[in-house]
């Protein structure tokens, strides 16, 4: 065993995780012509960052010299690094997405705001004089207090989550927020860059479980290759029911009333994702094959796999 408390081998396995999870954002790198030097640089970044927090003491100075020596990086590297990292700044984006999200929340399920069976009711863009609808600055105060209601509008027109009729009435068009269309925005790329970091959070979360419980980790894949007409056809009733649980999950969570939840405290939720198999990946076929072994040819329903519970241990 290594000082980390793994073998050799789980460390190459581990460090094959990187490689996997990097390989599908290639495509990403060579579109907007990324170099290998900047994804190295970018990766540096986080590591020196995540190792900040870690190293982190009270009454202890954290210089680049003490990261440097942890890190196995030069002591003007890890200056260059930390400085980029400073003086790169925050996007509101996710701050943003999670007014959006909140307010389609609210305009569901809050009685003020929706109708029978969860149906969100018409809005009226301005507080109007003698009008039997509510307006949309209603709901964005009860939703989220103190935002920019144009800049909620404009996310929810975007985003295709809601249109205006006539000029002069807002209609819920989706309840989920999705961006839509070919042109891709930096608001997009960083939505997906914060789901992608659930994601992974969640598998280490799951693959370094001590006392925490584990995390809900699912997985559905075909048993066999489909067509592209069984493709679109699993596609179509994995959007359709995923959609359904969403809503169902969100309107339940909107219940939940947790009174002892610190306000800075952490913030949980579910993602549903539809996937290609990548053949990077053989031993999944492998394994996958052996299990069938001893049965029926014929087709077979879809598998539940958890590719992601925490290891057993012994004892």
């Amino acid at each position: 065993m290594d000082a980390a408390g793994g073998s050799t081998r789980e460390k190459d396995a581990v460090l094959g995780v990187f490689a996997a999870l990097l390989r599908p954002l290639m495509r990403l790198a060579f579109e907007y012509g990324i170099s290998a030097k900047e994804i190295s640089d970018a990766a540096r970044r986080a590591y020196i960052q995540a190792l900040e927090t870690r190293l982190a003491t009270p009454g202890r100075p954290l210089t680049d010299a003490r990261i440097a020596v942890v890190a196995e990086l030069a002591r003007s590297e890890v200056t260059a690094l930390r400085d980029v990292a400073r003086n790169g700044g925050a996007n509101g984006s996710s701050s943003r997405l999670d007014q959006v999200a909140t307010l389609l929340t609210a305009w569901h399920t809050h009685p003020k705001f929706s109708g029978a069976y969860g149906l969100a009711l018409d809005l009226d863009l301005e507080p109007t004089a003698g009008s039997p609808r509510r307006s949309l600055a209603e709901l964005v105060e009860i939703a989220c207090p103190k935002a920019d209601k144009e800049s909620l509008l404009d996310e929810l027109i975007a985003g295709g989550s809601a249109e205006i009729i006539d000029g002069s009435t807002l209609r819920c068009r989706s309840r989920a927020h999705v961006m839509r269309g070919s042109e891709v925005t930096v608001t997009r790329i960083e939505r997906a860059a914060r789901f992608l970091e659930a994601a992974t959070a969640s598998f280490a979360h799951n693959l370094l479980l001590q006392e925490s419980p584990a995390y809900f980790e699912r997985t559905v894949v075909s048993d066999h290759p489909l067509s592209d007409r069984g493709r679109d056809e699993f596609h179509r009733l994995a959007t359709e029911k995923g959609e359904e649980f969403i809503h169902d999950l969100d309107t339940s969570l909107a219940k939940i009333v947790d009174l002892q939840g610190p306000a800075n405290g952490k913030r949980y939720g579910v993602g549903i994702y539809f996937f290609q198999e990548q053949s990077a990946f053989p031993g999944l076929q492998t394994d996958r094959r052996s299990s069938t072994e001893g049965r029926s040819t014929t087709s077979q329903p879809l598998e539940e796999i958890d590719v992601l519970a925490p290891p057993r241990r012994n004892g």
